[in-house]
């Protein structure tokens, strides 16, 4: 089966983040020629004050 991990800021809009898992499903189906059901996706969402860029927290940045 295969995953696909996705790191990132939170999407707070429901409608967006079930499009971003059919887009990326659909796109897996495609390239492995597995049925939907057999690919995971997975969010993890990520503060910016998790994050930093060249040292500097995303939070910081302006």
């Amino acid at each position: 089966m295969p995953i696909i991990n996705i790191e990132g800021p939170a999407i707070k809009e429901m409608s967006v983040r079930r499009k971003l898992v059919e887009e990326l499903t659909q796109a897996a189906v495609k390239a492995y020629g597995m049925p939907a059901e057999k690919i995971i996706v997975a969010i993890r969402e990520v503060s910016p004050e998790q994050v930093a860029v060249g040292g500097v927290l995303i939070a910081d940045r302006k």
